[in-house]
C-alpha cells in the first residue's frame, strides 16, 4: 500500500478506535493499539513498522521530554525518598516473584533469572498518554512519572546482573564477566544525564530568542531529535536523555514551560498515534496460545510484584495514602524496553545449542504475548488508579 495512504488510514483509525472505546472509559491509547492490531501483521497485515521508521524514536523522545518538564526539582525534593524507595522496590519485587515463580515452575534457575529481569521494566508511554488524556495533577501524577521515568534505567541495571548470572548458571563460557554487565547500564545511564543537562542548558538559553509559538514548537522538535540521535549514536538511553533535557528546561524556566507544553501537545497526538499503532502492529495475537503457563505465570507474577513493591515502597517511605494504595496499579504496561531486552536475551542464549536456541525463541514468544496483554489491561488500570487518587477529570469536563 502506498505509503502516506496507510499514514493518513492509520492515523483515521487509530482516532476512531480512541473515540469509540473512550465511550465506554476505555483510554485512547488502547484504541491505538487495537487499530494497529488490526491494520498489522495479526489481521490485515498492511501496517509494517519497518515502513515508518523514525515515528518510534521521536514518540519516545517527545514522552520523555514530557515527563522531564512535569518534574519539579522542589516537588522532587520533598517526594525524593519515595519516589526512589518505591522505584527500586517495585521493580525488584517484580524481579524476584516472576524469577522464583518461573523456577518453581520450569525447575531452572536461569530461566527465573532472565525472565524476573524483564518483569521489571514498565512502559512509560501508554502511561503518559493516559495522565495526558485526563489531564492529571497532584502528587500521585508527579510521583507516577517520576517513577515510569527512572524505571526502565533500574530494569537495564536488573538485567545486567541477572542476565549475567544466568549466563554462567547455563554455559560458564558464554557469560561476558559480571563487572561489565553493571558497568555498561550505568555507563549508558550516566551518560544519558550528561547529554541531557547539557541539551537542556543549550535550549534554555536558545529559547529567549524565539517567541512564537511555531518558533517554539520548531526549536522544542529540533532539541529532542538532537538528544534522539546523539542517544543512538552514543548507545545512551533515549528516553532518559530527553527527560533529563526536558527536567533542566522544566526548571530553568517554570514561566514558559507550560506554553512551551502547550505547542507541543498540540504537535504530538497524531506521532502518538502512530507509535502506538506501530506497537499493535508488530504484536503478534497468533502467539496468545504459545504464551502458556509460564506467560500466565509471569503476568500474575510480575502484577503482584509491582504492586506490593509500589505498596511497600509508599509505605516505608511514608508518602501519601493515594501513592500507597493506587500506584501499583498504574505501573502495568510494558513494552519496547522488555522486548528489545528479551531480543538481547534471546541473541546470547541462541548461539549456544538447540537448547539454548528454543529458550531464546521461548523467551521472545513469551514477552510478546504478555506484552499485548499487560498493553491491552495496563492503561484502563491506570485509569482507574488516577481517578480513584482524584487528579484526573473526565475528557470534556
Amino acid at each position: 500500500m502506498e505509503l502516506l495512504l496507510l499514514i493518513g488510514l492509520t492515523l483515521f483509525l487509530g482516532q476512531v478506535g480512541a473515540a469509540l472505546l473512550r465511550r465506554i472509559k476505555v483510554p485512547q491509547v488502547v484504541g491505538y493499539i487495537l487499530m494497529g492490531v488490526i491494520l498489522g501483521k495479526s489481521v490485515l497485515n498492511w501496517l509494517d513498522p519497518a515502513t515508518i521508521t523514525g515515528v518510534t524514536g521521536i514518540a519516545l523522545g517527545l514522552i520523555g521530554f514530557t515527563i522531564g518538564s512535569q518534574l519539579n526539582i522542589r516537588q522532587l525534593r520533598k517526594l525524593g525518598k519515595s519516589i526512589l524507595t518505591i522505584s527500586i522496590l517495585e521493580a525488584s519485587m517484580a524481579f524476584l516473584l516472576v524469577a522464583l515463580a518461573v523456577w518453581a515452575l520450569t525447575g531452572e534457575f536461569y530461566k527465573g533469572l532472565i525472565f524476573g529481569s524483564l518483569a521489571s521494566a514498565t512502559a512509560p508511554a501508554a502511561t503518559v498518554d493516559v495522565l495526558e488524556e485526563y489531564r492529571c495533577r497532584g502528587i500521585f501524577t508527579t510521583t507516577l512519572l517520576a517513577v515510569v521515568g527512572i524505571d526502565d534505567g533500574i530494569a537495564l541495571l536488573i538485567y545486567g546482573v541477572a542476565s549475567s548470572f544466568a549466563k554462567v548458571l547455563y554455559q560458564p563460557e558464554i557469560s561476558n564477566g559480571i563487572l561489565s554487565s553493571i558497568l555498561e547500564p550505568l555507563r549508558e545511564l550516566g551518560g544519558s544525564v550528561v547529554v541531557g543537562i547539557l541539551l537542556g542548558l543549550l535550549f534554555s538559553r536558545m529559547l529567549k530568542y524565539f517567541n512564537l509559538p511555531s518558533e517554539r514548537l520548531s526549536v522544542t522538535l529540533a532539541i529532542v531529535l538532537v538528544g534522539c540521535g546523539l542517544a543512538e549514536q552514543l548507545h545512551l538511553s533515549l528516553i532518559m536523555t530527553n527527560m533529563v533535557t526536558g527536567l533542566v528546561v522544566g526548571n530553568l524556566l517554570p514561566r514558559k514551560i507550560g506554553r512551551l507544553n502547550s505547542v507541543v501537545t498540540g504537535f504530538s497526538p497524531p506521532i502518538y498515534i502512530l507509535f502506538f499503532a506501530l506497537v499493535g502492529a508488530r504484536l503478534d495475537v497468533s502467539l496468545l496460545p504459545v504464551m502458556g503457563m509460564i506467560g500466565v505465570v509471569y503476568i500474575v507474577a510480575r502484577a503482584a510484584g509491582k504492586f506490593g513493591g509500589a505498596y511497600l515502597g509508599a509505605l516505608l517511605s511514608g508518602a501519601p495514602s493515594s501513592v500507597r494504595k493506587y500506584l501499583g496499579l498504574a505501573l502495568f504496561s510494558q513494552a519496547g524496553v522488555a522486548i528489545g531486552l528479551a531480543i538481547a536475551a534471546s541473541s546470547d542464549f541462541a548461539a549456544h545449542g538447540p537448547e539454548g536456541a528454543a529458550f531464546g525463541s521461548l523467551v521472545i514468544n513469551t514477552i510478546t504475548a504478555t506484552t499485548f496483554v499487560v498493553q491491552m489491561i495496563g492503561p484502563s488500570f491506570t485509569r482507574i488508579a488516577v481517578f480513584a487518587a482524584g487528579e484526573a477529570k473526565e475528557v470534556g469536563e
